[in-house]
């Protein structure tokens, strides 16, 4: 049996079970043997599936986040759908050909559409239906980019071979496609707003798990073509990578709400996770992307949540909101300072050996331009991190603004991403073993 199997037969099974403390040990029991299989070597029992050593190791990470969405959700639907994007997440990451490919992200986009559909207000409403919007445009490119990919006599029972003329246009409009998914500039817009506006349990789900599953995917299926066509490709990627990088912490700088700082953060690091594309003939490329998908996913999966737990409304939690919070609860202040001081790149913490390894790859390539304008943007990122930071420890304290306390699910939640964030960001060399 396959991780996959199991939890999609759970998933499936969980309708049925109505105690939420029962659906959250019986989840977490089932996420536990899947890291079993996935760890013993056993892939999604189908044609056109693969587990790599790195697949195999991110999808571990993954296991771990979703126990943590596990232990902080409080409702039973919420679970139920963590499960199913873990199943989708793993026919994505063990996909072997085109057809699995778009079929596994068609999935994973449809379960998440199916998530956001959870409303509870009117802001969550404009976020699902702009998220839609944006996820229906995506497939149609992507619809679009195989039609054109076929006409050029290509089969979609293997991986990408040589392409000629239209094949470069198939598939470069299938890469606009789901840049869309990973909100890459120009097609970024949606996200700044949907991440802001729907629930951040949610948010913490799409902007961390499903991004980065979707990047390692579309990085292990199209780095073949990349490297075929480097000369014409490695300008558009360049190009898109820095202005999403620095238009995405320009405009985190002008923000409020905390939700719409991560939500361009989110967008920044899009830009980041793009280099390992930029420097795709570097041995060191993957290796980059697969620390930053490690780093990112447990930071910023815990920013969300964390939000969500402390705030009556998280879409509305404002900078103002938050001021004096280390003086009224020290716990909640060291959480959300080590994910802030992690996601700005600081030392001993995953995101910063995350960046470096993909300023190396961009280096190992000959692109030193590319690699001073990421450490620019870095420090241009770390302006609002440190911001952030200030009104929690250094301001007055907002008596007018009543937040939560953490129950003991959430905090063992955060307790956990805490602790992903330490380890990879002190035992780097776990990462560098393994090949995606």
């Amino acid at each position: 049996m396959s991780a996959f199997t199991l939890l999609f037969i759970f998933a499936v099974l969980s309708f049925g079970i109505r105690n939420l403390n029962l659906l959250k040990l019986f989840s977490l029991i089932v996420l536990g043997f899947g890291a079993y299989f996935t760890l013993h070597g056993y892939p999604l029992p189908l044609h056109g599936f693969h587990l790599s050593s790195g697949i195999a190791f991110f999808e571990l990470i993954l296991f771990i986040v979703l126990g943590a969405f596990v232990l902080n959700e409080d409702e039973n639907i919420n679970i139920t759908q963590t499960l199913f994007i873990g199943t989708a997440s793993i026919a994505l990451l063990e996909s072997n050909t085109i057809l699995n490919f778009i079929i596994s992200f068609e999935a994973l986009s449809i379960i998440s559409f199916i998530l956001v559909a959870n409303i509870k207000n009117k802001t969550q409403a404009s976020g699902a239906v702009k998220m839609f919007i944006a996820g229906s445009i995506a497939t149609a490119l992507i619809v679009f980019g195989t039609a054109f990919y076929l006409f050029e006599g290509h089969s979609l029972n293997s991986g990408l071979g040589e392409v000629g003329r239209f094949g470069t246009v198939g598939l470069w409009i299938m890469l606009l496609g789901l840049f869309y998914k990973l909100t890459i500039v120009p097609m970024h817009t949606w996200a700044a707003d949907s991440y802001a506006q729907i629930k951040a349990s949610h948010a913490a789900l799409l902007s961390g798990v499903a991004k980065t599953v979707a990047v390692i995917a579309i990085f292990k299926t199209f780095s073949p073509f990349l490297l075929q066509n480097i000369e014409f490709n490695t300008p558009i990627l360049i190009t898109l990578a820095i202005i999403t990088m620095t238009l995405g912490n320009f405009l985190a700088l002008f923000q409020k709400r905390i939700a719409k700082i991560l939500a361009y953060s989110s967008i920044a690091h899009a830009g980041y996770m793009l280099l390992a594309f930029v420097a795709v003939k570097s041995s060191y490329a993957s290796t980059g992307l697969l620390y930053i998908a490690v780093a990112y996913v447990f930071m910023q999966s815990a920013l969300f949540m964390l939000i969500g737990n402390i705030s009556k409304d998280s879409t509305k939690l404002s900078l103002n909101d938050i001021k004096g919070l280390g003086q009224k609860d020290k716990i909640v202040a060291f959480l959300f300072g080590v994910q802030l001081f992690s996601l700005a790149g600081v030392p001993l913490l995953a995101g910063f050996i995350s960046k470096a390894v993909l300023v190396y790859a961009v280096v190992d390539v000959n692109l030193p331009v590319v690699a001073l304008v990421t450490l620019l943007n870095s420090a241009l990122s770390v302006a609002y991190y440190v911001w952030i930071i200030k009104q929690i420890y250094f301001d007055d304290v907002n008596t007018d603004y009543k937040l939560k306390s953490l129950n003991a699910m959430p905090l063992l939640s955060q307790l956990i991403l805490l602790g992903g964030t330490f380890y990879f960001g002190i035992f780097a060399f776990e990462i560098f073993k393994v090949i995606i």
